[in-house]
């Protein structure tokens, strides 16, 4: 009776893991991209205007090459007609997504107030841990659709 509880423990052992040297060698991964000197980064800047033509927000993308116009990170800077914005970060290897971080804020009476603050840890295309450090959760499966829009639209390709 107690056979199958044991290997069902040691199971659950393994795969956490597993799954924690995942998210080790992604941190990893995240790091050497970022200190990495030999990649090229481009900003490409969109402008959101009332009918009038006044400037009320914005967004702002950033792409990171190497010299075959291999992606590495695309990171978004998104600024909303009411002050609130949002910035997030994709990582990927292989034109495959993963790493995400979310971060959203609402502006307050001048107050800036963080909504939402979460990573996202994927791997070969499936969410293997998703960090809420707020208590509002966002879907981890539109924040990978939408990292993979930005590579459908044509960043990071020729």
């Amino acid at each position: 009776m107690k056979k199958p509880i044991y290997i069902a423990l040691i199971l659950g052992i393994l795969t956490s893991c597993s799954v924690n040297k995942t998210i080790s060698e992604i941190k990893n991964y995240v790091n050497v991209i970022e200190n990495r000197t030999d990649l090229n980064e481009s900003i490409t800047e969109y402008n959101t205007e009332h009918l009038n033509g006044e400037v009320v927000g914005g967004t702002s993308t950033y792409e990171l090459t190497d010299e075959q116009n291999k992606l590495y990170r695309i990171i978004t800077e998104t600024a909303q007609p009411n002050d609130s914005s949002a910035n997030f970060e994709f990582y990927y290897k292989e034109k495959v997504l993963v790493f995400a971080k979310v971060l959203q804020f609402s502006n307050k009476k001048a107050e800036l107030d963080t909504i939402t603050n979460t990573e996202l840890y994927f791997n070969k295309g499936k969410l293997i841990k998703q960090i809420d450090f707020k208590p509002k959760k966002i879907d981890s499966e539109k924040i990978k659709l939408l990292a993979e829009s930005y590579t459908v639209e044509g960043l990071g390709t020729k």
